[in-house]
C-alpha cells in the first residue's frame, strides 16, 4: 500500500485506501494494544 500511495501519484484507488482505514486499521490497532500490553 505504501509504495504506491507513494509512487502511484494520481493511480492511487481512493476507495480501496478507505476501505483499507476502515476495514483493516480497527484490527491492526487492536492488536498491536494487545501486543503492547503483553510486554509491559
Amino acid at each position: 500500500m505504501r509504495n504506491r500511495v507513494a509512487h502511484g501519484y494520481f493511480k492511487v484507488d481512493l476507495e480501496l485506501v478507505w476501505k483499507t482505514i476502515y476495514n483493516d486499521l480497527p484490527e491492526l490497532h487492536a492488536q498491536i494494544k494487545q501486543l503492547l500490553g503483553q510486554i509491559q
